[in-house]
């Protein structure tokens, strides 16, 4: 999952001037001093401050009963509680924001409030609800500025992710590129804003073990933020897990160690211990743990990834799943094969239901799950799974994949058991010639790291 700040706050922040002009302005001056305030110190990273200012404001807000200020303070008060990760009660302020701008004549505080709303069903998996709402809102902003205003760029970007989390890396690279090019024409090379779009691409590209690339449009984006931003903010925090992501899948599990457990403090500091963002990063560095074989650190990490996870979205979103494909790792490491397929086809339910059934992350677990299977002696259970993840992998990610190349050994593996050697020995060498022609030959893994089988001998 990728964490992203909600992008919307900085674009009311210019109807501040419209205040100020309107004949309540004069009356309602703590109101605007209140509401300057948490926009400074939400810039600044400071968002408890900043959630405390916007408390206020909303107050004055509704003793005024100003249904624009109220609008305006519920938007920027459920920006603050998102980050916090009250996604209840965020979703609540922000349906609220909603309703009120669609009876007013403000088509930007509308799409500022559709898109915050879109984001935070994207990181709730709610997709089928995130992706008629972003579109929405471009369709709003296009009309009101045309497709080179930096708005359309931020409604890219929520419709980019949106497009990753569906599984549809080539969606989401053009829509991404086209908020890149609409950003780098009207923004300086350093503007904060355009890490935003950098750190999108960057994770299409490692999905789809496109590495170099990834770490060019990583690199780029954490410059940028720690010149702008600082080292320490949590925007710069957020752009080094996915540095130490493309560390992990190119096997420098060390690097991504590192990266992991120092971000894991720094976002302690500021939002607190259970986070979703500390959940998300808790079952990254358990994966680091677990290509390590230091299962116990890993468990320590997967139960506490996974109880963060449980509490911010439920027993049914894809955090969770991640969470009990990690802790079938260890089991099969314990040769409890039995609780590891138990774990792995509530995992699968999970990302199927909220993924969709052909999504990769449907193809990782599935993989894992055959090589279960496999490891069981359940070879006749684990071909249909196999074949299955085969399909899925190569459509969602394509055949020349680091891992569909992988699982397609791992199946060839599987078909020696079988004494189906004539079979086993045609698809070796198809995986031989996929590993030499490969553009990138990157030494990609999944998020869990125990698959490799024991080839058996010619």
């Amino acid at each position: 999952m990728r964490w992203k700040t909600v992008g919307f706050l900085g674009l009311l922040c210019s109807l501040l001037q419209s205040f100020a002009q309107s004949p309540a302005a004069a009356q309602t001056a703590t109101w605007e001093q209140f509401t300057a305030s948490g926009t400074e110190l939400h810039a600044k990273g400071q968002y408890a401050e900043a959630e405390s200012a916007f408390r206020q404001a909303l107050e004055k807000a509704e003793a005024s009963a100003d249904p624009r200020q109220i609008a305006r303070s519920l938007n920027d008060l459920a920006v603050e509680i998102h980050l916090r990760g009250d996604l209840a009660h965020a979703d609540e302020m922000f349906r609220r924001a909603v309703a009120i701008w669609e009876t007013l004549p403000e088509p930007p505080s509308l799409v500022a409030s559709l898109g915050n709303l879109a984001s935070l069903y994207t990181e709730e998996a709610r997709y089928d609800k995130a992706e008629p709402l972003i579109r929405r809102a471009l369709e709003i902003q296009m009309k009101i500025s045309g497709p080179g205003d930096t708005r359309v760029a931020s409604i890219l970007d929520t419709l980019g992710d949106i497009q990753i989390g569906l599984g549809h890396y080539a969606d989401a690279e053009s829509t991404l590129r086209k908020a890149l090019d609409g950003r780098e024409k009207a923004l300086s090379p350093t503007d904060p804003r355009l890490a935003e779009t950098l750190i999108g691409l960057g994770s299409v590209c490692s999905t789809l073990a496109r590495f170099r690339e990834a770490e060019e449009f990583y690199q780029r984006a954490i410059s940028i933020r720690e010149t702008a931003l600082g080292g320490q903010h949590p925007d710069t925090a957020r752009a080094l897990n996915q540095l130490a992501r493309l560390y992990f899948l190119e096997r420098q599990y060390g690097k991504a160690e590192q990266l992991w457990t120092r971000e894991i403090h720094a976002l302690e500091a500021v939002s607190g211990p259970e986070h979703p963002e500390i959940g998300a990063m808790s079952n990254n560095l358990a994966a680091a743990y677990l290509s390590e074989s230091r299962f116990s650190e890993a468990e320590t990490q997967i139960r506490r990834a996974l109880g963060i996870c449980e509490k911010s979205f439920g027993p049914e979103h894809p955090c969770v799943a991640a969470s009990l494909t990690h802790l079938a790792a260890i089991q099969r490491e314990q040769h409890r094969y039995g609780e590891a397929v138990s774990l792995l086809q509530r995992a699968l339910s999970i990302d199927e239901k909220a993924l969709g059934l052909e999504h990769s992350e449907v193809f990782k677990i599935l993989s894992n799950l055959g090589t279960t299977y496999y490891f069981d002696g359940r070879y006749q259970d684990a071909e249909p799974v196999f074949l299955r993840a085969l399909k899925i992998g190569e459509l969602s990610l394509g055949p020349a994949h680091p891992d569909v190349i992988t699982t397609l050994a791992d199946y060839a593996a599987l078909l020696r058991k079988l004494n189906r050697k004539k079979e086993a020995r045609k698809l070796e060498a198809r995986v031989r010639d996929l590993r030499a022609t490969s553009a990138r030959d990157n030494p990609a893994t999944l998020e869990v790291d125990w698959r490799d089988l024991r080839r058996p001998a010619n």
